[in-house]
């Protein structure tokens, strides 16, 4: 029999975290605008600016893989969406999602730039190179704080670090776990492309790298990606560190202390150039990723 129940729930799911995830970019907007003494728009203007594209008729394109480049970067976040615990509901679960959803939370990164590839615009080609670099160079750090939650906690399954973390207390009071905790805060600015890590997009400099030649449609279905992976990204976050939520209000409430974190951090540090972002991945975050390994050993 057909799980209806179910898949009705994770349509739910999947409304709930798209529009969560778009306040969470109105707030973004607006936090920083506020930090830096602007007004700044309004909390529901990514919505706003999502319909207004999603009417827009289309006029440029550069073939499948340009037009596919969105597409699959949505899928992807939307399934790692689906591996999280959130409050009561998780939709897929097995032995090892932690690593699954760290897994897909990149991968959007990679169909955007494989998109990107296609239109032959310089800027994105330069958006493209400067971002497999930071990838190639946050993947140990990454790692690294992984490792440490792992050998701490001795399971990859969320749901069991979660409920272990109600038990004996959240991963961020255990002392080598605030070490990981610093390193995943680091790459986790990376992942959102936050200063001082958005060397990839820089508008000031290669206007938007990857998403220069998007507009329209595929711009709309890149705002939705956005939206869902920022959701996904702090809801991973929370469960990780934070001892995850036994209902939706505590996890918004997580999410949000993790988001305040990351615009704080945006707001007080320049951009890094690309071979800046390259050493800093490969020195401190590496460093105190290997003292946090050692010490859970």
């Amino acid at each position: 029999m057909f799980a209806w129940k179910l898949v009705l729930e994770a349509i739910g799911m999947l409304i709930y975290a798209t529009f969560i995830g778009f306040i969470f970019m109105g707030i973004e907007r607006k936090a920083m605008a506020r930090i830096q003494r602007r007004i700044g728009p309004p909390i529901y203007q990514p919505i706003i600016d999502t319909l207004k594209l999603l009417g827009k008729k289309e006029s440029v394109s550069h073939g499948f893989i340009y037009d596919f480049g969105p597409v699959f970067a949505l899928g992807a976040s939307i399934t790692a969406l689906l591996f999280i615990p959130m409050g009561n509901f998780q939709l897929f679960s097995n032995n090892a999602d932690l690593i699954v959803v760290a897994y897909l939370l990149e991968v959007p990164m990679l169909g955007i730039m494989l998109g990107a590839m296609s239109s032959g615009n310089p800027y994105s080609g330069l958006g493209v190179q400067r971002g497999l670099l930071t990838m190639v160079a946050m993947q140990l750090p990454y790692g690294l704080a992984i490792i440490a939650l792992v050998q701490h906690w001795g399971t990859f399954k969320l749901s069991q670090l979660v409920a272990l973390q109600q038990l004996q207390g959240w991963s961020i009071t255990v002392p080598a776990l605030a070490l990981a905790f610093i390193v995943f805060d680091i790459v986790f600015q990376a992942l959102l492309g936050l200063e001082p890590f958005d060397i990839i997009t820089a508008p000031a400099e290669i206007s938007m790298g990857p998403m220069v030649e998007y507009g329209g449609k595929q711009a709309a279905i890149l705002f939705t990606q956005h939206a869902i992976q920022l959701f996904a990204e702090t809801a991973f976050f929370a469960v990780l560190f934070l001892g995850g939520a036994s209902n939706l209000l505590d996890l918004f409430l997580k999410q949000l202390l993790v988001l305040f974190i990351a615009i704080f951090v945006a707001s007080i540090y320049p951009r890094f150039t690309i071979d800046q972002a390259a050493k800093f991945f490969w020195k401190w975050p590496t460093i105190i990723g290997i003292v946090a390994v050692l010490l859970t050993m």
